[in-house]
């Protein structure tokens, strides 16, 4: 017997759930469906994406917290960037990259 006890489909849920039903049988896109319907099209896309994220079960239990996993990558394009009055920008100077940025100013 299971302890949790699922809510009565209530007449809106019943209501959206067959709208989104004849869509998906038809060949037109959401908008014209809507439009053909009289549907207000940004309630359609709420509801179509509640009952398509109920039918998504989280996979792992680590993915019922709502939280993505995020990996940190060093970003390559950044660095400093040097403006000269003359309008040469350089960009992406780094540690690794010094010595070559102070020969080009040197030679300017």
């Amino acid at each position: 017997m299971n302890d949790i006890t699922q809510p009565l489909p209530q007449p809106q849920d019943i209501y959206w759930k067959q709208q989104i039903q004849t869509w998906k049988l038809s060949d037109l896109s959401q908008a014209q469906f809507c439009k053909n319907n009289n549907l207000i099209y940004h309630r359609f896309v709420y509801w179509r994406g509640k009952f398509d994220g109920a039918a998504q079960a989280p996979s792992t239990e680590q993915d019922q917290g709502g939280f993505a996993t995020v990996s940190v990558r060093p970003d390559v394009d950044r660095g400093l960037t040097l403006s000269l009055p003359n309008g040469l920008i350089v960009r992406g100077i780094c540690a690794e990259n010094l010595s070559v940025v102070r020969q080009l100013l040197d030679q300017l």
